[in-house]
């Protein structure tokens, strides 16, 4: 096929079906390799106040049970085990 002159709306209609379509073609691990990798992308212009602050935004808890894991301080990984648990449940309850 030949290049099609579009107007404003039908590139916008053609360029969403198109998005539409690749999003359908990939597996959930392609989409959620994907969706960490433009997280990431996302995260790494915020300084230590700004990260800290989106974590807060998320969960209240979560700065200080992620920070006490990543410092690798005692039973930080027991207590982030527990706390995906529960939002597991929590989220299961809902």
């Amino acid at each position: 096929m030949t290049f099609a002159e579009l107007d404003f709306k039908q590139f916008c209609d053609l360029r969403s079906e198109f998005v539409n379509f690749k999003i359908q073609d990939n597996t959930t691990e392609e989409l959620i390799k994907l969706l960490k990798k433009l997280m990431y992308k996302e995260s790494e212009q915020w300084g230590q106040q700004e990260l800290k602050d989106k974590i807060d935004e998320y969960d209240e808890y979560l700065y200080d049970i992620l920070v006490s894991y990543v410092k690798d301080e005692e039973n930080a990984s027991e207590v982030l085990e527990e706390f995906k648990q529960e939002r597991l449940i929590d989220w299961i309850d809902s």
